[in-house]
């Protein structure tokens, strides 16, 4: 039985009733003259007592709250059952507080929702609610499981509670020493609190936020450095530091401004000091820079084509489909700039998307209106697959992985290879000069070694000379052997000799550059 004791006349704390001035007390009644003033004088001033009960009359349990102690209420032993009881005293038996007090066994027992609630901590960065269910499940079934997380940054605090399904489950857990989690030793014991420190808005969103932490988790992050876009105007380093210094230890920064880069839009970059901020980073699916939404990548690559308007990305793209699959079937729309099914440049494995950049807006506005027609679908080779001006967020997340070992590589791919044979040109203002029959075709031959200074890397110079010279320009593919390369040039007479002339200016420029004597630094 509790150990209960009666009012201590000497401690104020145990007090049996309240004191005058905390009640509704009569006020004291007016002085009077005659003879019950005279009376008053002689016996003293009356005295007024409260006999409002502060607490109900009788003994006290000496753990009682309200007694000045923690513990348990006595009145829920009460009314606790006998075989509810015999229960709670073997539960608590099991864990080391079968000596303790009723009114102690039940208050740990509400604190650890029956002995079922466990406190985890020193948790891994990485670890989440799914990693901590798996491993406790080879006990037992597992009630319930949060991992407690900055509500603004969304990174976790490096505890959690995990609820077991019953209590000698819980018991098995606790009995083991050591628990190790994504190849850390965590720490396990009854949690001492009932209270949650967080609970999600939006359990749906949270779940998400979850499974990309997750996801974060098991890539492979060797560099610490990260890209970021589109900035707004009145970004510095300095404020791009600042915002992400919250993750990790910020070595350098720095912003590209829209006249300083191909895009023309602004993006950032930060250098972290450790690669495990990276990941911090990216388990956060939202970030804000003076209140502007931004993309984060990890690759330079990512960061170009997440942020041009004249590219159209495709997903769902089957491993025979490659890149020139891809500029054929959407040439149909416009003079292609360069396309991709991005891929692993080391060992060439395809990730299933890709996209496709066009040479003017107007053939990237008519190629999503086909989207749209045709409902985002698509079919080259008899495959199908799907187009559109966004990617879905589980694949654009595949893309914001790729580090810049990688994403070089494809930068370099794409930028630097000189294309055999191809179209460049015949935009509005050459289908508006032929009008009425005034075309002609004029057929040239070059050297083949020639290919870099007329057509250009993916084939940005020849554009550049149809796109000025208004007429449209076709490289014939020639066989291996071949020393010369064939064009076909089409517009007006006046036109088609200006295309001649740019190409064979810059065949000059270049002869000229390589007869320059070398100077030695």
């Amino acid at each position: 039985m509790s150990d209960y004791r009666e009012q201590d006349p000497m401690n104020p704390e145990g007090a049996l009733y309240s004191e005058p001035w905390l009640v509704n007390a009569p006020p004291p009644p007016p002085p009077d003259r005659g003879e019950a003033s005279f009376r008053a004088k002689k016996e003293g001033p009356a005295m007024y007592v409260s006999t409002t009960l502060k607490r109900p009359a009788g003994p006290v349990n000496p753990r009682d709250k309200r007694s000045g102690h923690d513990a348990g209420s006595s009145r829920e032993v009460q009314d606790l059952s006998e075989p509810e009881l015999k229960r709670m005293r073997e539960a608590a038996s099991h864990f080391g507080y079968g000596d303790t007090n009723p009114g102690e066994q039940i208050r740990i027992g509400m604190a650890t929702e029956g002995f079922r609630k466990m406190y985890v901590g020193a948790l891994h960065m990485a670890t989440t609610e799914k990693t901590l269910v798996d491993y406790f499940s080879q006990w037992g079934e597992v009630a319930s499981c949060q991992v407690i997380r900055d509500q603004s940054t969304g990174m976790t605090k490096g505890f959690g509670f995990v609820t077991m399904a019953s209590a000698q489950v819980c018991a098995k857990i606790l009995s083991q020493s050591v628990h190790i989690v994504d190849n850390r030793t965590i720490r396990v014991s009854l949690t001492q609190t009932s209270k949650n420190d967080y609970k999600p808005k939006n359990p749906k969103n949270y779940e998400e936020t979850i499974e990309l932490i997750h996801e974060v988790g098991k890539i492979d992050v060797r560099e610490g450095k990260i890209y970021v876009g589109q900035l707004p105007d009145n970004v510095s380093p300095n404020i791009l530091a600042d915002h992400f210094s919250q993750y990790g230890i910020v070595n350098t920064s720095n912003v590209s401004r829209a006249v300083h880069n191909t895009m023309k839009k602004n993006f950032g970059f930060v250098n972290f000091k450790e690669t495990m901020a990276v990941k911090r980073v990216l388990q956060n699916p939202k970030h804000f820079v003076n209140q502007r939404h931004v993309d984060v990548t990890l690759s330079k690559f990512g960061m170009e084509t997440l942020l041009s308007d004249s590219i159209v990305w495709l997903w769902g793209l089957d491993w025979s489909i490659n890149s020139e699959d891809i500029q054929k079937h959407f040439a149909q729309y416009g003079a292609v700039y360069h396309a991709m099914h991005i891929h692993n440049p080391v060992n060439g494995e395809k990730r299933g998307y890709g996209f496709v950049d066009f040479v003017d807006e107007q053939s990237t506005k008519k190629a999503l209106g086909a989207a749209q027609a045709m409902r985002n679908k698509f079919e080259i080779k008899g495959q199908r697959g799907h187009f559109g001006k966004f990617l879905p967020s589980k694949i654009k997340r595949d893309l914001m992985y790729i580090e810049d070992r990688f994403g070089n590589l494809l930068l370099k791919e794409m930028y630097n290879k000189i294309p055999e044979s191809g179209t460049w040109g015949g935009g509005k203002d050459h289908n508006d000069s032929v009008k009425g029959g005034k075309g002609r075709t004029i057929t040239c031959k070059l050297p083949k070694q020639m290919l870099p200074v007329v057509v250009g890397e993916d084939g940005k110079v020849a554009a550049d000379i149809a796109r000025d010279s208004k007429t449209k320009i076709t490289l014939i593919k020639g066989a291996p052997q071949d020393q010369t390369c064939m064009f076909h040039i089409y517009g007006t007479d006046e036109n088609c000799k200006t295309a001649q002339y740019i190409m064979k200016i810059k065949i000059k420029e270049r002869m000229q550059k390589g007869n320059e004597p070398k100077h030695a630094r």
